[in-house]
């Protein structure tokens, strides 16, 4: 049946354990701060009264691409740097 498939929802310890090298659910918020900024699709990890991280957003396998990509610069990168990456690129689109 060609149906609509439903993502499980995931907690973000389980996306935390999921990154390569594995961080903690504390790091992987400052990675979804990027994130929720800059790239289209993460749009409601921001809380529309505060402006900041909203807390019940839901993750799917779907945000763990570009988690993990953010991921992989902050080994090499400051959040600083990467940031300002995410928001060249945000410019660009």
């Amino acid at each position: 049946m060609g149906g609509l498939q439903v993502q499980p929802e995931l907690t973000r310890s389980q996306v935390a354990a999921m990154m390569e090298p594995k961080v903690s659910s504390r790091q992987l918020q400052k990675y979804l701060n990027i994130a929720r900024l800059y790239v289209p699709g993460f749009e409601k990890f921001t809380d529309p009264q505060t402006g900041r991280l909203r807390g019940m957003a839901k993750l799917y396998e779907s945000h763990v691409p570009i988690l993990q990509e953010i991921r992989s610069l902050a080994r090499e990168n400051t959040l600083e740097d990467i940031e300002s990456e995410f928001q060249k690129r945000a410019l660009k689109t």
